[in-house]
């Protein structure tokens, strides 16, 4: 269990009432990484989100090579996980510690504990994890744009 008050000061978590956080703390449980570290793998299981409290992290996919390609890198107040953590499917990429990190953890058989009697909770971090996921949606929608115009030389 964390400190509720340090919660607060998450963007993720930042909606939750004093009394909301107070109920999450009980499921949250801090983890912290050495810079370096790999947090987890692709096509691993697991059904953990992860919150940034300090540091970053990168995304990696696993090249034909078996290199990895950094995707993106996250950092204070993001999550990464959340996508096995919805849908319990394997990992869709290898995560990375770039510096020391410090992370707070959800496992989803905590969270879902936590659905019957706390439903406002619940939809409230799920708000939150979707407009995660759209922002990433539309980041990529505008990254592919600007390939295929940058191909084909023409803009729409």
């Amino acid at each position: 269990m964390v400190d509720p008050k340090v919660l607060r000061d998450i963007p993720f978590f930042s909606d939750l009432s004093e009394g909301e956080l107070a109920t999450l703390a009980r499921i949250v449980r801090r983890k912290d990484f050495r810079v370096g570290e790999t947090i987890f793998r692709e096509s691993e299981d697991g059904q953990s989100l992860y919150i940034i409290r300090k540091g970053e992290v990168k995304a990696c996919k696993t090249g034909p090579d078996g290199e990895l390609y950094t995707l993106t890198v996250m950092k204070d107040g993001e999550i990464f996980g959340e996508m096995s953590f919805l849908d319990g499917r394997p990992r869709s990429a290898t995560i990375v510690a770039l510096t020391d990190l410090e992370t707070y953890v959800i496992e989803k058989s905590d969270f879902e504990t936590l659905v019957d009697g706390n439903p406002r909770i619940i939809y409230k971090l799920l708000k939150n994890i979707v407009f995660t996921i759209h922002s990433i949606v539309r980041g990529m929608n505008i990254r592919y744009t600007e390939m295929i115009n940058y191909m084909w030389g023409r803009r729409r």
